[in-house]
């Protein structure tokens, strides 16, 4: 399921609090959630969530670089099956990751690409993909 947004500030801790997780149903019943978030400059984080009343809450550190993920984070669930199984990687849904900077204006639909410098000009070239060709870079 499409999530909204997690946004923080820029150096801020983000807690997710993760409600309407699938009750058990019979044998089968979610054990253990968790979330991952990849922040604008790259870097990951990673949390497992606690249960608590019924709401699973889990808190990853902060970033120091503003910016957006698109489909930054997801939320994924552990458990048993109906079988008695175990299974892994139920993803619970993704979502858009905004760091917000706090030292000015905040323009949330601005978007950053980041530039990658290659050694030929790929068969697939991405959004900032740059590489030289006789002493001209292309973007």
């Amino acid at each position: 399921m499409p999530l909204w947004p997690l946004r923080a500030y820029v150096d801020s801790p983000s807690s997710l609090r993760i409600a309407n997780v699938p009750k058990k149903i019979g044998n089968w019943r979610i054990t253990s959630v968790n979330f991952q978030v990849t922040y604008p400059d790259g870097a990951i984080a990673s949390a497992d969530c606690v249960l608590v009343g019924g709401v699973w809450v889990g808190t990853v550190a902060g970033t120091p670089t503003p910016g957006k993920s698109d489909f930054g984070y997801a939320i994924y669930a552990s458990g048993i099956d109906e079988h008695g199984n175990p299974v892994t990687g139920y993803c619970l849904g993704k979502g858009d990751v905004e760091i917000l900077d706090d030292q000015g204006e905040v323009t949330p639909s601005e978007h950053a690409t980041y530039t990658k410098l290659l050694s030929a000009e790929p068969a697939d070239p991405q959004d900032g993909n740059i590489w030289q060709v006789s002493g001209t870079y292309y973007i």
